[in-house]
């Protein structure tokens, strides 16, 4: 199960990855939740959250999908900069460890009715 939609990414979160991309992703941003919540949250249990808490497990999906989008995309680069006579350009890439700071960050967004699967 996913726990948002394109609809959602796109219109209230306001992200800005192409719906292929975002379904592709919002997969493992959904597991990665699974993961650190210690359960699948399924249906019944998002129904038996409150609006807010449901509206924050959105919201922690599609940043979580950001974010994983953003590593692939710095893992991808095969260099970090390059100079050519006398231009230089470095590229921003995410290391291993800031990846994973900025994605309990994320993931302490969760509603606070999750935690008790830990």
């Amino acid at each position: 199960m996913v726990y948002a939609d394109y609809e959602y990414y796109s219109k209230t979160y306001l992200g800005k990855l192409s719906q292929e991309i975002f379904n592709s992703l919002i997969i493992k941003a959904s597991r990665e939740i699974d993961k650190n919540v210690n359960t699948v949250i399924t249906q019944e249990k998002i129904n038996n959250l409150s609006n807010e808490a449901q509206d924050r497990l959105k919201y922690t999906a599609c940043a979580l999908t950001d974010l994983i989008n953003k590593k692939q995309e710095s893992d991808s680069k095969k260099i970090s900069s390059y100079s050519i006579d006398g231009v230089s350009k470095t590229f921003k890439t995410i290391s291993t460890e800031e990846y994973k700071t900025s994605k309990k960050s994320v993931l302490d967004f969760l509603p606070d009715e999750l935690t008790c699967y830990l």
